[in-house]
């Protein structure tokens, strides 16, 4: 692990990608890498990533995950108009719906009293 750049905190910087765990490259020069000391670098931060959500997500949903991370998204030639896969695509769906249902009423910490 000593050839491993690290963070400001002396972290590892690390990603966990479909390959398994590799050398963190930023996405681009705008963005500023932190670890985590059990998760790594977050995906959209990294090159290794961004090609990942690119592939998984299509450049439309994957410019939005970068957006929410504060992150540039950088898209390469050959990567114009990914639409992503299908699979990858209905997981996430499902998952951005099911954040927003956690507003439900039925999961909230006040009590209703129209019940």
């Amino acid at each position: 692990m000593s050839r491993v750049p690290t963070d400001q905190s002396g972290l590892p910087l690390f990603v966990t990608t479909k390959r398994g765990m590799e050398r963190a490259i930023p996405a681009n020069s705008s963005v500023k890498m932190t670890s985590d000391v059990m998760f790594g670098v977050p995906r959209v931060m990294t090159y290794q990533g961004q090609r990942e959500l690119i592939y998984e997500l299509g450049v439309m949903n994957a410019r939005m995950e970068a957006f929410k991370a504060g992150v540039e998204l950088t898209v390469l030639p050959e990567e114009e108009g990914c639409e992503g896969d299908q699979a990858y695509i209905k997981d996430y769906n499902d998952r951005e719906e099911r954040k927003k249902q956690q507003n439900s009423p039925w999961l909230s910490e006040k009590s209703n009293t129209e019940w």
